[in-house]
């Protein structure tokens, strides 16, 4: 891990060959109302020398709060990847504004859903949400600085993802009823039985983005909402296998979403695949979008926001901090 100077952060950044502008330009046109996530994929399988480790910490980035909660892990790997975590965090969200890394302060609601500090939200106008499992992080940005025209109300945008591994030791009989709804459950048992696995982990996957979206976690009953695909399709089941990491969608209209009763938002879910262990999923959900108690003009509000394709990229730290 290199040592990083001030000039990381110019209003040009560079990934993987691909320019990024900073944030404030690329929300410039805020006729068309459009909302783009921005998805990063970061391996956490190679683990740091004891160098890079204290070199990621001289960075400077850190509070030390965030240094202490690192330390208290016990096992060094559970302190480097929360180390790359952090670290990771703070260089994504600087690729979309003009803010530091070092910088950006963030705030935790009821159940633990991180967020920027009020001052940085309104300032920059980011949504981020971030997942890790096993060798990956996945790390969301949605820029809504061209919404600020709405009057938009707080928290009028919901922004969740996951990303999980699947795992052949666990035992997904016993969990189905608890946490899945009976149309999921059925659709599960309908498949083949090679392939319920798949299914158990791609539906736990997308109920994980929606509850981090709405920031209630598992307070949210995983059964009283469900997914389900159609034709009862597993998606990609079994094409990675010699293939390198790949982030692909499903087609959008491939998943369909029966939210609580008491939601009444407009949501957006993707699901897709990186590799044939790995799946991820993004709820992106409008929740009352304008300051304003009559329905037509939330409605209109809301007409005119539009959610693009999210832009998806395999990165790694390395290329994150370097200069």
């Amino acid at each position: 891990m290199q040592a990083v100077s001030a000039s990381l952060l110019n209003n040009v950044r560079q990934i993987n060959g691909l320019t990024f502008l900073a944030q404030y330009e690329a929300c410039s046109n805020r006729e068309a109302m459009m909302i783009q996530p921005h998805v990063y994929f970061i391996p956490l399988n190679n683990p740091l020398s004891l160098i890079e480790f204290q070199q990621g910490l001289a960075l400077g980035w850190l509070t030390d709060h965030e240094i202490n909660k690192i330390h208290r892990y016990k096992a060094e790997q559970a302190q480097h990847n929360a180390l790359q975590v952090r670290l990771a965090l703070r260089a994504v969200l600087s690729l979309h504004s003009y803010v530091l890394p070092q910088q950006w302060q963030f705030e935790y609601g009821d159940k633990g859903k991180p967020s920027l500090a009020i001052e940085q939200f309104t300032q920059t106008g980011l949504h981020f949400n971030l997942s890790h499992s096993g060798d990956w992080l996945m790390i969301g940005v949605l820029p809504c600085a061209n919404l600020s025209s709405l009057n938009v109300v707080d928290n009028a945008v919901l922004f969740g993802l996951d990303i999980e591994r699947l795992r052949t030791n666990t035992n997904i009989k016993p969990i189905l009823n608890h946490y899945f709804s009976a149309n999921e459950v059925a659709d599960l048992i309908a498949l083949p039985e090679a392939l319920q696995r798949q299914r158990f982990f791609d539906l736990w996957t997308l109920k994980e983005a929606y509850i981090k979206a709405t920031g209630e976690g598992l307070a949210q009953s995983l059964s009283s909402f469900s997914f389900s695909f159609n034709n009862n399709h597993v998606f990609q089941a079994d094409c990675f296998s010699d293939m390198a990491p790949s982030p692909r969608l499903c087609r959008h209209d491939e998943i369909h979403f029966s939210a609580p009763v008491s939601d009444n938002g407009h949501w957006i879910c993707r699901f897709g695949r990186l590799t044939d262990t790995y799946r991820f999923s993004i709820c992106i959900g409008m929740n009352g979008l304008v300051k304003d108690n009559n329905e037509k003009s939330r409605d209109d509000a809301a007409k005119q926001v539009n959610i693009s394709e999210p832009i998806m990229r395999l990165t790694s730290l390395a290329q994150l901090v370097a200069v």
